[in-house]
């Protein structure tokens, strides 16, 4: 078979530009369900409209593709249902005004669909100077499904990027909190920067949680900021179950929440 003529490849390279922004990553997959076939690719490779990211993803060659635009690939071109969140959510919306503890280097997505799932290969296969981190657990039942969930201008023409906004955020940030005390301390102080949330929001993530430390986690910081949106919630519609958790490893038992706490951080609550 000859290569296809100019006729029949004006038509899907106009829909190609037409659908595609500078600076985002499009799989394989999508160019061929869109019309466009391997051997359709490999001429517009060799004409100079895609450029190869890797093994099955491609780009538009002029500007250079950042995580930005492989995540937007993911969202909109891989239809995968994945979101920006915790730290990197908060740093993107200007609610974290510091370096994060140890993810300088590392975008953290997260999938809110209702089974488990992975990164696709042409994801993990593109060269990026962040390591993509998603966090499979599923933090929420599927009656939350995308709420607390935004949108994020990225410059690439009207595409927004799908963040957790600040409510969902932190409690995905919570959700990470390991046993040491810089863990414990680092969500302290990104809680205290979130003077003003939605407490309706709020209300329906805590109670659509399916993590138990992050409820009573969550409770234990509002309680001791004390901000005007803390005192709208309503605590007796929110599950906390029974039995201790610790949470920092040598903290102390907060009575109330029982739960472990960092030395020094349980005045005032309980």
């Amino acid at each position: 078979m000859g290569l296809p003529t100019h006729e029949n490849t004006e038509r899907p390279l106009s829909r190609l530009l037409n659908a595609l922004p500078e600076g985002v990553a499009v799989p394989s997959a999508w160019l061929t369900a869109n019309g466009i076939s391997p051997q359709l690719v490999r001429k517009y490779v060799a004409g100079g409209w895609l450029r190869p990211l890797a093994r099955g993803v491609y780009a538009r060659p002029v500007l250079p593709v950042e995580w930005q635009g492989v995540v937007l690939g993911l969202q909109r071109l891989d239809g995968c249902q994945v979101h920006v969140g915790g730290v990197s959510a908060l740093n993107l919306q200007g609610q974290a005004h510091y370096l994060p503890l140890g993810n300088e280097a590392r975008v953290h997505l997260w999938s809110h669909a209702r089974t488990a799932m992975r990164l696709p290969l042409w994801v993990t296969a593109i060269q990026l100077p962040q390591a993509l981190v998603l966090h499979g657990a599923r933090l929420f039942g599927p009656e939350t499904g995308a709420q607390g969930l935004a949108g994020t201008p990225t410059g690439l023409r009207d595409w927004t990027l799908a963040v957790a906004a600040p409510e969902r955020a932190i409690m995905e940030v919570l959700s990470l909190v390991d046993e040491t005390a810089a863990s414990f301390i680092h969500a302290a102080e990104l809680f205290e920067a979130l003077t003003v949330l939605r407490p309706a929001v709020v209300q329906r993530l805590l109670e659509g949680c399916r993590s138990i430390k992050v409820r009573r986690l969550f409770l234990f910081l509002a309680g001791r900021q004390n901000y005007a949106w803390c005192r709208k919630l309503q605590p007796a519609r929110i599950a906390l179950g029974s039995g201790k958790r610790m949470v920092t490893r040598g903290g102390r038992l907060n009575k109330r929440f029982l739960i472990t706490v960092q030395e020094g951080m349980d005045a005032g609550s309980g």
